[in-house]
């Protein structure tokens, strides 16, 4: 597939390139990881979504684009040259060193729609890939979560939701992996950033659950804390926390005095 040092080649290159693309790559990943495990795949396929969610959007580092100039409304639409154009950038970048025809289509696929109105190739329905349609879910849920990646504001999780069920499902994303996906966010799935055995500072998904916050502080994606590690989660805390807060939750282990 992707050996581990072409894979932190291209991981810095998008974070040199623009942090927030990196790190918009690395949340969608695992969101992309976590759907596939939920669809019971194999190991091998789950590694291959994953590797696929962190290279999706390479094709941008041949593009002159600043990302707070592109309204997130533009990436939805297939008439839009400058965004149809990473897809295909991306695809023949990582054709040049890889040869994984299996990551090549998924990250020439993700931006396909269900209802065969994406791009680039307007493919429909099963016509498009499992781990395309897979990667389009976690790609749109991060999008509109983040928000200010494209230079619009955050999304509440539960107006997200309700986009999922109302309007995207059927549309932009196969129904059934839109149903399996808002039952783990039910699950309250937030970011956690090991400190050991983390060279390229990849996140891993866990889920919080009633009880005390052990593993670090539970902060908004700008740092701010939410919850300090040692305190006690509530259902209540926990169902406040993922329907009211806009953006990524994200656990960071204190540093060490």
């Amino acid at each position: 597939m992707i050996n581990s040092g072409l894979l932190e080649i291209l991981l810095l290159a998008q974070h040199k390139a623009d942090v927030k693309l990196g790190l918009h790559s690395k949340r969608v990943a695992c969101y992309a990881f976590e759907l596939a495990k939920a669809l019971n795949q194999s190991t091998e396929f789950k590694r291959r979504v994953f590797l696929s969610g962190l290279v999706h959007d390479i094709g941008f580092l041949k593009l002159d684009v600043d990302f707070e100039q592109i309204s997130l409304d533009m990436t939805l639409h297939k008439d839009v040259d400058l965004i149809r154009r990473h897809v295909l950038e991306g695809e023949r970048l990582l054709s040049k060193v890889i040869t994984d025809a299996e990551i090549l289509e998924i990250v020439r696929h993700h931006h396909e729609r269900f209802n065969g109105e994406g791009y680039p190739d307007g493919l429909k329905g099963d016509e498009i890939s499992l781990a395309a349609r897979i990667l389009a879910v976690a790609d749109l849920y991060d999008a509109m979560m983040v928000g200010e990646m494209f230079g619009e504001e955050r999304s509440v999780p539960k107006d997200i939701v309700s986009y999922f069920t109302h309007t995207a499902s059927g549309a932009e994303l196969d129904p059934k992996l839109v149903t399996v996906f808002l039952t783990l966010l039910q699950r309250n799935p937030v970011f956690y950033l090991p400190v050991k055995n983390n060279e390229l500072n990849l996140y891993k998904l866990v889920y919080l659950v009633p009880g005390k916050l052990e593993s670090g502080d539970l902060c908004d994606q700008y740092g701010t804390i939410l919850v300090k590690q040692g305190a006690e989660l509530t259902q209540h805390i926990l169902d406040n926390v993922r329907s009211t807060y806009p953006g990524q939750k994200i656990i960071y282990v204190p540093e060490q005095s």
